[in-house]
């Protein structure tokens, strides 16, 4: 009784026809989730309200014909904020050949954002978060600015502009009198008006590491001053987007110039002098394509006072957005080896796990679903010494904070804390086709999220549903739920339900369970599931 949202995901069961689809040439019955590795990505608001509309969703990368929706189409959306993605299972990860795609975020009314996956063997389920910010409602530590200029009075005079005056940190343009403003495809726009937005990111505050591009401060997209691409993490002391429009259409580039007085961050410690920031330091400014995801390297600006405050100066010659700082050195393809001895083989447990740098600030997120007592997971690209951080989900429970020491190639052992758990709760759902008096043994499998009922809270992974049974530490038995099911692109949300130590239910018409919400309707779709087995 608990359990009946599995009911109504069973009915969007069966076989796909699409031309090319991942699921060609394996058959598919009640339980498949024909996916062995797919991925939630959660997407929030970064002010926590709700989402614009209209977002569009784009995978690209260099693995992206290999990913798919849930559903086994190429419709890729932000459907009850998440995105979900699948992994063909003909092209399942190997071993030191992980699947990488890019996910990218746009819209209207949002700053757009390129966030890049991987997807390493053995790891079937991950999730990571996206935050958008909504340029109308920007939060501490992101300020949004758009001037306007008068391309007529440009023809006659010098101009300038900048980012919300008001704000912490603060970035000035300065135009040239005749500057002409060209596409990407290097003509010549014409127009009365230089409409602009003007983005800047406070490296100093939780929203400003949040929206930094690419979702992280990790990357193995970054072109180095000598064209190679390399891997490294980022330690920002500015972060500047910027956008140039003539009469609505986009400017690229410009045939003068731009000089930035970009507002730094003044308590930055420059690591090339282990002291704060001052006049006379020079910083490395990267650009930031969000249309491929890449860094690239422009040039090394000086530090000057400027205005009363800190700030790197340079010249830009396109736009995009700008960061200032350094690359701290870090390790490709390594992992990190979770060890926990007193966990139940075969219980999930959702783990938080987060690195953080030397100040304080988030290098990378994400949730893994943890079923062993051990667990390797890909580590992105963290400098050594990083502080990890390895929460449970649910609970907030500490399980490691340390230093870790990453080599290239290594594999790092973490034994997590031996902490005092929730009573494990299982959830087995048994099936019963109409007419029939045997159960079904084949049984859905799919990704179940859960929240505190009556919260309006965001869903939380709980872990994977395998053949119609879960196991976890994560729901106290004392307390309500909502549960959400996502099976294919299909999403069934069951609210304010109780719980039991052992949740097993048995769906069927004669003296099983059909749902509160239209039985008769379930019924039906029951019936059609079992059809489709032959049952």
């Amino acid at each position: 009784m608990k359990k009946i949202f599995y009911l109504s995901l069973m009915a969007f069961i069966g076989t796909f026809a699409a031309c090319k689809n991942p699921t060609d040439d394996i058959t598919i019955r009640i339980e498949p989730n024909v996916f062995n590795y797919s991925t939630a990505i959660k997407v929030d608001d970064i002010t926590g309200n709700a989402l614009p509309s209209g977002l569009k969703v784009e995978v690209s990368g260099p693995d992206a014909d290999a990913i798919y929706t849930l559903s086994g189409t190429k419709d890729f959306e932000v459907k009850d904020g998440y995105i979900y993605t699948a992994v063909d299972p003909h092209r399942d990860p190997k071993t030191n050949s992980p699947i990488e795609f890019n996910v990218k975020v746009s819209g209207d009314a949002i700053m757009d954002v390129n966030i890049p996956f991987e997807v390493v063997e053995g790891q079937g389920y991950q999730m990571k978060p996206i935050k958008i910010l909504n340029l109308n409602n920007p939060p501490v530590g992101a300020s949004v600015a758009k001037p306007v200029v008068t391309l007529a009075t440009l023809a006659q005079q010098d101009q300038a502009i900048s980012t919300n005056p008001n704000a912490s940190l603060v970035t000035r343009l300065e135009l040239e009198q005749g500057t002409q403003f060209l596409n990407a495809a290097g003509q010549v726009l014409t127009g009365t008006n230089l409409s602009t937005i003007l983005v800047n990111l406070d490296p100093r505050t939780a929203a400003g590491i949040a929206l930094f591009p690419g979702g992280s401060l990790a990357s193995s997209s970054i072109v180095n001053a000598a064209g190679q691409t390399i891997e490294g993490a980022f330690n920002p002391a500015a972060v500047t987007n910027i956008e140039f429009f003539v009469n609505d259409q986009g400017v690229k580039t410009f045939n003068k110039p731009v000089r930035v007085y970009q507002n730094i961050d003044p308590s930055y410690i420059n690591p090339n002098t282990n002291a704060v920031i001052k006049a006379g330091d020079f910083l490395e400014i990267y650009s930031y394509e969000v249309e491929t995801g890449f860094f690239t390297f422009e040039t090394t600006a000086q530090v000057v006072n400027y205005q009363g405050r800190l700030s790197a100066v340079y010249d830009i010659d396109h736009l995009t957005t700008y960061i200032a700082g350094y690359l701290e050195g870090a390790c490709p393809q390594a992992s990190v080896n979770l060890v926990a001895d007193w966990m139940t083989e075969g219980v999930s447990y959702p783990l938080n796990v987060k690195f953080v740098n030397a100040a304080q600030q988030t290098i990378s997120e994400q949730v893994v679903s943890v079923a062993t007592k051990n667990t390797s997971i890909s580590v992105p690209a963290i400098p050594s010494g990083s502080t990890l951080i390895v929460t449970h989900s649910a609970t907030g429970q500490v399980l490691f904070s340390g230093a870790v020491n990453i080599t290239c190639g290594s594999s790092v052992n973490v034994t997590l804390a031996s902490v005092p758990q929730q009573p494990v709760v299982t959830m087995q759902l048994y099936v019963v086709c109409p007419g029939k008096t045997v159960r079904v043994e084949a049984l859905p499998s799919f990704q179940l999220y859960y929240r505190l009922a009556g919260s309006n809270a965001s869903f939380m992974p709980l872990g994977e549903v395998v053949n119609g049974y879960i196991s976890t530490t994560s729901l106290d038995v004392t307390k309500r739920y909502d549960f959400r099911g996502v099976w294919n692109d299909r999403i069934k949300t069951v609210g304010n339900k109780a719980i039991e130590a052992n949740n097993s239910t048995t769906v069927g018409p004669e003296g099983g369970f059909l749902g509160n919400i239209a039985p008769a309707n379930n019924l039906q779709m029951l019936t059609e599931a079992c059809a489709e087995i032959g049952q």
